[in-house]
């Protein structure tokens, strides 16, 4: 294993344990929380194989929704090196609107933020 390799394979194992104390210390405030209070801090989302057909259905509508805004945004992002929100302060107010509805309804832009 060269230097890179086993620079790489240390970065993975450092940020594995890293995800792991932050589980770790995440459960550990909530359940002390809840123990405490009886209130629950936290609900965890099931994963990707616990969904339902209603949870793929909706996960597939906003994949479209987030493909439909990457279709709107690639003219003026795919050679361009502002970010999306350097480009949503100077894009034309209808194109703004659009892209905001689909990141809204792909789950990945607040309501608020798009208002």
């Amino acid at each position: 294993m060269n230097a890179r390799e086993q620079l790489l394979a240390a970065g993975r194992a450092a940020l594995a344990e890293l995800n792991y104390a932050h589980d770790a210390a995440v459960e550990a405030v909530v359940s002390e929380v809840q123990q405490q209070t009886g209130e629950q801090l936290l609900v965890r989302r099931p994963g990707v194989l616990d969904a339902g057909w209603a949870d793929l259905s909706r996960m597939s509508w906003q994949c479209s929704n987030f493909e439909a805004a990457v279709r709107l945004l690639r003219p003026l992002l795919e050679h361009d090196g502002r970010t999306l929100g350097a480009v949503l302060k100077t894009a034309d107010p209808l194109l703004v609107r659009d892209v905001q509805r689909h990141l809204v309804e792909a789950g990945v832009l607040p309501r608020e933020v798009a208002s």
